[in-house]
Formats: C-alpha cells, structure tokens, sequence
C-alpha cells in the first residue's frame, strides 16, 4: 500500500498548515529582503503621493496614464510589508474591460481569472520578488488580489490595500470599499479620470470631489508634468485634451 509522501509543511496533499503560515512567511520575507527596495520620487506630485502614504489612512491620486501613480504605491506596500507593519498586501480593481471590449469567460480559479487584470500590478512586484516567491506569498494569502465585487462583507484590517483603476468603479462601488477599512489597514486608490470605461459619472471623480476635507485622507492630483513614460506619452495626453 502506497503512502503519500510528505511535503515541507507537513501533511500528503500540499496543503500548507495554517499554524506554519507565520513562519513559512518569515522565510520568504527574509530571501526576498536581499533586494533593497528604494522609492525614488521623480516629481513634485511624487513626492506629494509618497508622503501622503506615509501619514494618512486613505490617499486618492488621480492623474494621467504614465505618471507612477500604480508603481509608487505598490512599491510603498510592498515596503511597508516587508518592514512588518502589514501582515498583508490586498490588490482590488473593477473588472471593467477597455472600452466596450469583451473577453468573454476566462477558464480557472478566481486568481487566474483576475491575473490579466492585474498584470500591472504583478510587473511591479517581480522587480522584487522572484515568480516563485510571489507564489508562495499567494499560497500564504500574504499577496491577495480579488475583484472588487468580491470586497461586500470584508473588513480589511491588517493590511495594505490599493485599489487600481479607481475611474471605472461608480460612485456606490467607492463608497462599498472605502466602508470596508478597519484596524490597521492602509488604503491607496489610483486612476486616471480621463480614461473611464463606464458611462456614468465614475467613483474616482466623485470621491474627490466628496471626500475633500476627511480627516485622514488626502486627495492627490498629478497632470501631464508628472508623466515618467517615454516623452511622447506627455505629448499624446496633451492632444487628447481638446
């Protein structure tokens, strides 16, 4: 009779034990802390943002496609949990396609159906992490990206948290996510009002003209002078304008 043979974490079928979890995660922190992880400001705005982070519970950067809203906030969480003040890093975005386009169903499991999505994200976090290391943070939940129709009933807590693509959530989508903070939690929102893929007047929009004044949260507003892209993008988003 065949016997199942044991993995690392000490039981036959791959699983990992949730009282090893902690410790599992401790190694994969330390091997991926041999990369230093530096955030360069390049732009007044940057700046802004990076000290917004810092010092405020919920930052809301909108700005044009190009200007490091994405990178500089999932280098700061990135930061912020390998320096032990968030068990968790949680990546959200609305599943809205570019305008109008339909994917039709995608196959797999709920991360392998939102991964196309999150390419972005995933890019900035391999300048760090190696594949494998960021499966491992997965498989840990210490990485987590989920939809943000999944958020309804979540309290996030323990956690840095940025919502991506903010321009294509609606007014009543915002206000369901930013109701979810709880204990210790950091909360990010990037987009870029410009680019809405929805039809209706979107959250991003409405929530800086709503929360303005919030104790705890600072609205940040990046332009084309900000755009760290290749050059030709500041130019191209100059005559989209008019």
């Amino acid at each position: 009779m065949s016997r199942k043979k044991k993995n690392n974490n000490g039981n036959g079928n791959g699983k990992i034990e949730k009282e090893n979890i902690e410790e599992i995660t401790k190694i994969v922190v330390k091997k991926t802390t041999k990369k230093q992880i530096l955030i360069k400001a390049k732009t007044e705005h940057q700046k802004e943002l990076l000290k917004s982070i810092e010092e405020n519970i919920v930052t809301i950067v909108a700005g044009p496609a190009g200007s490091g809203k994405s990178r500089i906030s999932v280098v700061c969480g990135l930061k912020e949990f390998m320096e032990g003040n968030y068990k968790k890093m949680i990546f959200t975005r609305p599943c809205v396609e570019a305008n109008g386009e339909n994917l039709g169903f995608l196959p797999g499991s709920l991360n392998e159906k939102i991964h196309p999505y999150m390419y972005p994200i995933f890019d900035f976090l391999s300048e760090y992490l190696t594949p494998k290391q960021i499966e491992d943070m997965m498989k840990l939940e210490k990485i987590m990206t989920l939809p943000l129709a999944f958020m309804r009933g979540i309290t996030l807590k323990n956690a840095f948290v940025i919502l991506d693509e903010g321009q294509n959530t609606i007014p009543k989508q915002m206000r369901m996510f930013l109701t979810r903070i709880g204990d210790n939690c950091k909360v990010v929102i990037n987009g870029d009002p410009d680019q809405s893929d929805i039809k209706v007047k979107n959250g991003l929009v409405d929530a800086c003209e709503r929360l303005e004044g919030v104790n705890g949260l600072k609205i940040i507003k990046f332009d084309e002078t900000d755009i760290v892209r290749h050059p030709i993008v500041a130019e191209i988003e100059e005559k989209y304008k008019y």
